[in-house]
Formats: structure tokens, C-alpha cells, sequence
């Protein structure tokens, strides 16, 4: 029986009664998670379905956008000038339109002219000579179709037909019939029109626009809303703007390349790669396709076919591999995994005009997420940033026992930072909350040994590589208590100190006679002492009491939780000092050493004088 939905039922509210706090606002938050995904799911499912029925409205809507933001940084550098904003937008709206316009025209001039010279080719035998390059033998795919499709022929009936006088009637058509020829012109006429002055008024408007969603948005969030309408209105126009002079850049290559290959048309072919590369990740490939054919149909010899494969490739990898990354890098913050895939479901939804706003889309949607709670999903999804924190995403690693992905973390973060920031953001926070797993009982204790091992592995890798000069002349000693290894505080405390200067000594399970005599004859500056069981801590205690009445001189630096744990009785059973953290054990060893050699110092220069 659900606690929340009952509340006049006197055996619930003993329930309640008797369970936790804990538990009940578990449950609670348990419940509005699933709430509030299903409520996502629902708007989802709706907004889709509305997107892909009126698709004809909102086509031109989404067109007009995308031109506004690939024209704002112009019209935003022409009305600082006389023009003003009406002029700037007028004439840099005119110039677009008498672009696209002519442009249209000239390709579709340039395709009449083409689809004639490939009538052409077809006759010419140059297909069937190529396509004879592959029969390998009688048997072979190609002799098996071409024997099936003659059987078929021979066995059709020739029937002549005597010579009969043929008159044409003209067909009868009304209104309606002519206007259904002609509603797919007149269409797409009255969609580009409506784009042109929807434009024109994004332009003209922008500022209230923008200031009418912030109203809506309310004043609590005006804030958060300028902040995501001035980063979404950013990054596109940035990013439209720079992919744009990208892929003219790639049309210019590829109509050079093909003028001197020899390819006919390739100009058409310089302007089809320009704008079929503005499709994520497949466009290049669809642009190099026709080309390709074209000259596989016209030329008898491979090497032309091979010429202009190879042309797209290598201008591909140029502006793709290497200037793209440099010019546009990561700054629209898009995953490729999810370009990709908003091609394939805008695609689907819009055709043509789907692929070429799907990243656009994915953009707003991104920034988006990163500002409204109720879009966290996208941003998430979506992004280039790692959906996990840094110590999360290493504890997710270690927890799949993937060896590989958890070192390729703490490399990547080592890159960057310290060793001690390591350290601290990285290793201690996935330790300790590992620890809390385990007390839990969410994971096993061969997991917490997996993660312990390989922290292990890592701390003494990224000393080794951090570590000064090959023989310093500070000496320290780090042992642990008798049946346990070496705490992985202690250890990181010790690499930090030789990455100060100092030499260390490690030891487990050395008897404690040995010990004291080694102390006695390295005289190291300190000695650390780990115990991380509790279970081991009295033992931890026997050998502080032996090595401070022993080694009476000698800095004694307890750690591992079975010391911190009890901090008055270590320190009074021999410990110099009991460390809370990584930094404050560094920052206070560090001092307490200067100090040290200061005394010493002067000590030696006073008994020095005495005896002068």
C-alpha cells in the first residue's frame, strides 16, 4: 500500500510512523524521478509528433532562423556604417537571395546539360567495358545475371503489330487538374517568399524578440535566459558562419582538382561538394559519388575514376583532419555521435532540409541543457563534456575492472594537472567514495581490492615520473604495521615528498628488531607509519611506543584510518603528529624539516665559533 496516496488510513500513518525520514524521502524522490521522466517522455513523443505532421509550417519557420543567424554577423557589421539597420538587412538579405537565386539557376542550367553527356556516355561502351573487368569466370555473379536476364528475353513473344494510324487527342483539362500540376511550384514559390520576409523581420526585430522570451521566462530566470540566448545565438552564428567559408574552401579544391583531372562540369560539382558537406559526416561521401561515376561512365581508362576518388579524400582530410579542428575545434559542443544521429532523425523528419538544420538544432538543444533543467537531458546527451565527474567516470572504470580506461583517465588528468591535484580530485575521491560503496554493501570487497590495486599502481607510477633527481640527500622511511601493505595515504604522502626532494624506503612485514636497527643506521629525516585496519590498530600502537622509546629523535608520522581514527591515544602512544589530510601532512612534514635544518644549522655554526 502506497503511504502517500492513503493518508486517512490509521494503519499507514502508523507506518510512516515507524519508518525512517530517510526512507520516506527516498521514496519521494524515487517517485518524482520517475514522474518527471515520464512527463519527458510524454512532451517528447507530442513534440515530435506535431514536428513531423505540420512539417510544412514549420520547414520555412526553421529555414528563416537559420538564415537569420547566418546573417546577423553581416548585418551586424553593415549598420554601423550609414546603411543603419533597415539598409544592412535589405542588402544583406538581397545579396543572399540573388545568390541562391542565380545559384539555383546556373545548377539547374548545369544538371539539363549534364543528364545529356550521360545519355551519351551509356551508348559509348565504356560502362560495359569496365563492367567486364570483373567476370572472373562462367560461374561468376555478373555471367549469372547477364545468362538469367537473356533467358528471360528469348523467351518473350515477339509480337508484330500491323502499321496502324496513330491520331493524338489532346487531354481535357480543367482548373483543378492544372492547378494540381502546378501547386508543388507554386509551393515551394510562396515558401521561399514567406522565408524571405519571416527573415527580413528576425533581422529587423531581433533585439524584441529576444526581449519578449525573456518576458515570458519571467523575471526569476531572465538571468538564465539571456545567458542561454546570447551562448545558442553565439555558437551557431560562429560556427555557421566558419563552416560556411570551410566547405566554399572544399567546393574551391574540389573544382580545381577536377578542372585539372579533366572532369567535365566541375564547377557544378565544386558547388554540389560545398553544400553537401554542411550534412555531417556523410556529405563529403554523397559529393565524391557523382563525380566518381561520371567519370567511370565517360573516361575508357581507370586512372580517372582512381584521380577523383582520391581528389575528395585527400581535400576531405586536409580541411576535415586538419584545419577544421584548429579553426572550429569544439566550440559548438556537440558530441560527432549525436551530429550524426540528429542527421539521421532530422533527416527523417524534414528530408533534405532536416540535414541541413540538424545541427543547428542539436546546438540549441545543447546550450539549452546546459541553462534549463527541464533540457539537462540534451546537454548530457548531446555534449563533448564527460557526462561524469573526473573521479566518477575513473570509479566507473575501475568498477567494470577496465584496467586500460581507468589508467587512460588518470593520464589524461596527470596532462593537466599535478601530481597532488591528482591526487586530490582524483584518487582520494574515488577511494573514499568506494569505501562508503562498500559499507553499503553495493559492492563487493573484490571490487574494492580491484580499485585499491590499481590506485596503487597509478600513485606509484605517477611518482616514478614526478620524481627529482636520482639520488637526494633527505632520506624518509615508510613502513606499514605487521599483516597489512602500505596505506595508499601514506603512499601518496610519501611520492609527494619525493617529488620534493626526498628518498624513500618501503617496507611491510619487517620485524620490528630489524626496523629500529635500519633507523639507527640510515637516521632517515621521518618515519611514516600506516595501519589501515582497525583490527591491527593495538599492534600500530605496540610498535609507536617501541620506535619513540627507541628512536627518541625521530619525526614519527602516523597514518591510515586506524590511527586518524583515534588521534589523542596515537599521539600519545609515541606519534610526533597524526595527519587529517594529503596537504596539511605535506604543508606540515615540509616545515617541520626547515625548522630542523635551521636549528641544525645553527648549532653547527655555534659550536664552530667556540672552537675558532
Amino acid at each position: 500500500m502506497d503511504l502517500e496516496q492513503d493518508d486517512s488510513s490509521a494503519l499507514d500513518r502508523t507506518l510512516s510512523m515507524r519508518r525512517p525520514p530517510s526512507q520516506i524521502v527516498d521514496k519521494r524522490a524515487v517517485q518524482e524521478r520517475r514522474q518527471s521522466t515520464s512527463r519527458i517522455l510524454a512532451v517528447s513523443i507530442v513534440v515530435i509528433a506535431i514536428l513531423y505532421i505540420a512539417r510544412q509550417v514549420f520547414i520555412p519557420i526553421a529555414l528563416a532562423i537559420l538564415f537569420a543567424f547566418l546573417l546577423t554577423p553581416i548585418v551586424s557589421i553593415l549598420e554601423r556604417s550609414f546603411l543603419r539597420r533597415t539598409g544592412a538587412v535589405v542588402i544583406a538579405l538581397g545579396l543572399a537571395v540573388t545568390i541562391i537565386g542565380t545559384g539555383g539557376w546556373w545548377i539547374y542550367q548545369q544538371v539539363n546539360a549534364l543528364a545529356k553527356e550521360i545519355s551519351v556516355a551509356a551508348t559509348s561502351g565504356n560502362i560495359e567495358h569496365k563492367l567486364r573487368f570483373f567476370h572472373r569466370s562462367s560461374t561468376g555473379t555478373f555471367a549469372v545475371v547477364e545468362r538469367t536476364l537473356q533467358r528471360v528475353a528469348d523467351s518473350t513473344d515477339k509480337v508484330e503489330h500491323p502499321d496502324m494510324k496513330v491520331q493524338v487527342i489532346p487531354e481535357k483539362r480543367n482548373i483543378a487538374d492544372r492547378y494540381r500540376s502546378m501547386a508543388p511550384t507554386v509551393e515551394l514559390v510562396a515558401s521561399g517568399f514567406l522565408v524571405v520576409v519571416l527573415v527580413f523581420f528576425l533581422l529587423q526585430d531581433r533585439e524584441q524578440l529576444r526581449d519578449k522570451m525573456l518576458r515570458l521566462a519571467g523575471r526569476a530566470h531572465l538571468t538564465v535566459t539571456t545567458q542561454a540566448i546570447d551562448e545558442t545565438s553565439q555558437r551557431i552564428s560562429r560556427y555557421l558562419l566558419t563552416i560556411s567559408l570551410i566547405n566554399i574552401g572544399f567546393g574551391t579544391l574540389v573544382a580545381i582538382g577536377l578542372v585539372v583531372i579533366g572532369v567535365p562540369h566541375a564547377a557544378l560539382w565544386g558547388v554540389i561538394s560545398g553544400l553537401l558537406r554542411f550534412v555531417p559526416y556523410v556529405g563529403a561521401v554523397l559529393s565524391a559519388s557523382m563525380p566518381t561515376f561520371l567519370a567511370f561512365a565517360l573516361f575508357p581508362s581507370w586512372y580517372t575514376s582512381i584521380a577523383v576518388l582520391a581528389l575528395y579524400i585527400l581535400t576531405d582530410q586536409l580541411l576535415g583532419g586538419f584545419i577544421e579542428p584548429l579553426v572550429v575545434g569544439h566550440r559548438i559542443g556537440v558530441s560527432p555521435i549525436a551530429l550524426l544521429v540528429s542527421a539521421i532523425f532530422w533527416g527523417w523528419m524534414w528530408g533534405p532540409v532536416g540535414l541541413l538544420l540538424a545541427v543547428p538544432i542539436s546546438v540549441c538543444l545543447t546550450v539549452g541543457g546546459e541553462f534549463i533543467p527541464a533540457l539537462r537531458l540534451f546537454s548530457i546527451m548531446f555534449g563533448t563534456e564527460d557526462p561524469l565527474e573526473g573521479y566518477l567516470s575513473f570509479y566507473n572504470r575501475l568498477l567494470l575492472r577496465d584496467r586500460a580506461g581507468a589508467i587512460a583517465i588518470a593520464d589524461r588528468h596527470a596532462e593537466d594537472e599535478t601530481m597532488e591535484e591528482v591526487f586530490n580530485q582524483l584518487f582520494i575521491p574515488t577511494l573514499t567514495f568506494a569505501t562508503e560503496e562498500l559499507e553499503r554493501k553495493r559492492i563487493t570487497t573484490a571490487n574494492d581490492h580491484f580499485i585499491k590495486d590499481v590506485t596503487r599502481e597509478l600513485i606509484v607510477r605517477l611518482g616514478d615520473r614526478n620524481g627529482t633527481v636520482s639520488d637526494p640527500p633527505n632520506h624518509i622511511v615508510a613502513v606499514s604495521v605487521a599483516g597489512e601493505r602500505l596505506s595508499l595515504g601514506t603512499l601518496m604522502l610519501t611520492q609527494l615528498l619525493r617529488a620534493e626532494g626526498f628518498s624513500v624506503d618501503y617496507f611491510t612485514d619487517l620485524p620490528d628488531e630489524d626496523l629500529v636497527a635500519f633507523l639507527r643506521e640510515v637516521t632517515p629525516e621521518a618515519l611514516f607509519i600506516s595501519c589501515s585496519n582497525l583490527a591491527h590498530v593495538e599492534q600500530g600502537y605496540t610498535l609507536l611506543s617501541l620506535l619513540a622509546e627507541r628512536c627518541p629523535d625521530l619525526a614519527i608520522v602516523a597514518g591510515g584510518s586506524g590511527f586518524t581514527t583515534d588521534r589523542p591515544r596515537t599521539l600519545a602512544s609515541g606519534a610526533t603528529y597524526v595527519p587529517s589530510t594529503l596537504m596539511e601532512a605535506k604543508e606540515d612534514f615540509l616545515q617541520r624539516g626547515k625548522r630542523t635544518r635551521r636549528k641544525n644549522s645553527l648549532a653547527m655554526t655555534f659550536s664552530g665559533t667556540r672552537s675558532f
